[in-house]
């Protein structure tokens, strides 16, 4: 029930009533407990009584710092459900199965960022950074940071083509829309296990075949490595790869 328009309430009161109608429900839809949407009353209300408790305090100038408190509880309630929840499960998978949990988590993340700033959108403008802001930084450093070393492993093993895709966009949304976080998490890695593993087989084949030969086997294993580009990665990591692989190859020397 919305409260009267000059009630005053105890803040600890009013966050309590705000994790409870909205907070808690929220995290119970997106890890898929048994919880009915929320319909837009719902939402309404939960954005009115966030919009009187800044209101009140503005009118009757309340210590603590109401808006400051707000904005502390939502920046906990996002760290707190990584650590407790979205860690917790990923350190739990492995494999394949942890690439489908952490593009999962991810995208669980961004509904709860979202439905956040709906109910607290008063307080958006209002603090730097912005809630916004703060959710994909938490998940940056505390999930994206100890997660993308392993994640990338898997990835350059995979070969399912949707989950690879579906993974490399976290990469680039962690990089804050930029391909900055994919190229050096991801790309850079990639290219270093791909001379890694040819550098070996290259003096192998020089031993083994003629110079005609070997030119052919390298460029079979170019080609291949292209077609993999353009079925999995970024197209700009093509001509990276390519000069990764020709270094490796030793073909400049053939």
């Amino acid at each position: 029930m919305a409260p009267r328009p000059t009630e005053i309430i105890a803040f600890e009161e009013g966050w309590s009533y705000i994790h409870q109608k909205g907070v808690a429900k929220l995290i119970r839809i997106i890890d898929n407990e048994p919880e009915p949407p929320f319909t837009t009353d719902q939402i309404m209300e939960l954005h009115t009584y966030v919009g009187h408790l800044i209101i009140v305090y503005h009118m009757y100038n309340q210590q603590p710092d109401y808006p400051q408190q707000l904005y502390d509880k939502c920046r906990q309630v996002i760290e707190d459900y990584i650590i407790q929840t979205v860690l917790l499960s990923l350190r739990e998978k492995h494999g394949e199965d942890m690439l489908r949990e952490l593009v999962m988590r991810w995208k669980n993340h961004k509904t709860l960022v979202k439905k956040l700033r709906m109910f607290f959108c008063y307080m958006e403008s209002r603090f730097i950074p912005s809630l916004s802001e703060v959710g994909l930084t938490r998940f940056r450093d505390l999930v994206y940071g100890e997660m993308q070393s392993t994640a990338t492993e898997v990835v350059l093993a995979l070969i399912d083509r949707e989950v690879v895709e579906t993974v490399l966009e976290v990469y680039v949304e962690n990089g804050m829309g930029t391909k900055e976080r994919y190229e050096e998490d991801f790309e850079r890695v990639m290219l270093q296990e791909t001379v890694s593993y040819y550098s070996p087989k290259a003096s192998m084949w020089m031993k083994e075949y003629s110079s005609s030969d070997y030119l052919l086997k390298c460029d079979e294993c170019l080609k291949r490595e292209q077609e993999r580009v353009i079925h999995y990665f970024y197209l700009t990591t093509e001509p990276k790869l390519v000069e990764a692989l020709q270094e490796a190859l030793k073909i400049f020397y053939v």
